[in-house]
């Protein structure tokens, strides 16, 4: 059986929270929790918490890391193409960090896509602390294949519909509702629009002191929870185009806080209540589960890793020990050798099949030029030369040249985005265009302009890279095809 397994070390508690999955899809096997031993290294009090709880030889890990050591950045790009957006982010992520890109790791998750626009949430780490993270993590018997975004992973839950909504009053999937889990050790926030993460950002926390105090005393309550509303005010602003918040959820030691609900809800004006899970989660959490939401929504991010934000990558990609894999060597084995000989079956078909087409071609064109020139070829461009004058040498030299290319380029640039250009290449057959726009806006339009002309076509997907400096400049090179030389192959 394999499980996936969500950890959340949380103050002086691990939560984990079990998948079973299968090609069917995955099921919440256990939710359970063990207290963190006071006294000792936090590898050994994660160790000896460990020990409390049940483990599998054959499980995968996935953890968080803590949202103060992440810096996390939302992208907007005016494009959607998943290539332009992997070549433009390096640029943006080494312009909104105070570091080189060879001392961190990032990694990104695009969040939505509507209207030629795509939103892209981008965390950072240092290398420094996430290879101490995975030291430690390492010390007490843990490899995770995934390290993610606490926030990001908090949202998971309400993507896949696993958070009950009997308290938003029947409020439709399209509405907006935000999640947070606060603790003394952390504040992880995230807005859901449509079913979807829209924002997820870690908040400043307070001292495990200040939350203790609170519990007790409403002045001490007061002085926790003012900066924390504050804080959930600025995060809804800086999403404002999102629907009406249609309520909050709180999760961690902030659910289970004196008085905490309605002191936010009075200052954010929406309905604030614990979060509940719903369905099979809640029956093995046996309860509503607000303390089990990011252990699940870990779980969840490893169970379909493709497209989600991971920091295991680089030089501190998951390698998996051969020795845990060993009871499925055979069954591997047996497969491979199952789509090897596919393959050879295959290969060998489809090789009879292209010697079959290619004779009957040649026969086809050996019987037209003998039936038009009285002589059999079977070689196709000596055929087209002798069948257009091919053996002349003037068929060979081009009807326009370089200028007339250049001139008729130049006439179908748009005025309003014109580029300053560095270099154009240009063959009888191929034109290369290299310089620099305003905007990534301006090259789509360029492109646009070019493709009105019958001549260039066959047009590939622009190379673009913001010029550093250069405010929002871009650097791009244009491949296209030019199609009116009258060029004849076998002239000459």
């Amino acid at each position: 059986m394999h499980r996936i397994v969500g950890l959340d070390v949380s103050g002086d508690n691990l939560r984990l929270v079990a998948l079973e999955s299968g090609f069917r899809g995955y099921s919440v096997l256990e939710a359970r929790s063990a207290p963190l031993p006071e006294g000792a290294t936090p590898a050994e009090r994660l160790k000896a918490a460990l020990a409390q709880l049940p483990r599998g030889e054959d499980d995968t890990y996935a953890v968080a890391m803590p949202g103060a050591q992440v810096a996390s950045h939302l992208v907007t790009l005016p494009f959607t193409d998943a290539r332009r957006i992997e070549q433009v982010l390096p640029g943006e992520v080494e312009g909104a960090i105070p570091f080189d890109l060879e001392e961190v790791v990032w990694d990104h998750a695009v969040l939505s896509q509507a209207n030629g626009r795509t939103e892209v949430l981008v965390g950072v780490v240092k290398k420094t602390a996430l290879q101490q993270a995975l030291a430690s993590l390492a010390e007490a018997g843990i490899d995770p294949s995934l390290v993610t975004f606490a926030p990001l992973a908090l949202a998971t839950p309400s993507e896949r519909g696993m958070v009950a909504r009997d308290g938003a009053a029947g409020a439709p999937r399209t509405a907006s509702e935000a999640v947070l889990d606060a603790g003394p050790d952390r504040a992880d926030f995230c807005l859901l629009d449509g079913g979807r993460p829209v924002l997820a950002r870690s908040l400043s926390g307070a001292g495990a002191a200040l939350w203790e105090s609170a519990r007790t005393d409403p002045r001490a309550a007061d002085r926790l929870l003012s900066p924390l509303a504050r804080d959930l005010k600025l995060s809804l602003r800086m999403r404002g185009k999102a629907g009406a918040l249609s309520r909050l959820l709180v999760a961690g030691d902030l659910a289970r806080l004196p008085g905490a609900a309605e002191r936010l809800s009075a200052e954010l004006g929406v309905p604030v209540e614990p979060l509940a899970l719903t369905g099979e989660a809640a029956q093995v959490a046996q309860g509503p589960g607000a303390d089990y939401a990011l252990a699940l929504g870990l779980a969840l991010r490893a169970q379909q890793p493709r497209g989600r934000l991971n920091f295991r990558k680089g030089e501190f990609a998951f390698t998996r020990d051969l020795s845990q894999v060993r009871g499925h060597l055979v069954q591997l084995a047996i497969a491979a050798a199952v789509l090897l000989a596919l393959a050879v079956g295959l290969g060998a078909a489809r090789v009879a099949s292209l010697s079959r087409q290619a004779r009957d071609y040649d026969d086809a064109l050996c019987a037209a030029t003998r039936k038009i020139l009285g002589t059999c070829m079977t070689d196709y461009r000596q055929a087209i030369a002798a069948l257009s004058g091919g053996r002349s040498k003037a068929a060979g030299i081009p009807r326009v040249s370089a200028a007339d290319v250049l001139a008729e380029l130049v006439a179908h640039l748009p005025e309003d985005a014109m580029p300053t250009l560095d270099d154009v290449e240009l063959t009888t057959t191929t034109v290369r265009l290299r310089g620099v726009a305003d905007n990534y806006g301006k090259v789509d339009q360029i492109v646009t302009g070019l493709k009105k002309d019958r001549c260039f076509g066959q047009f590939q997907t622009p190379r673009t890279e913001r010029v550093r400096g250069g405010g929002e400049k871009v650097q791009f090179s244009i491949d296209f095809a030019y199609t009116c030389s009258g060029e004849q192959p076998g002239g000459a």
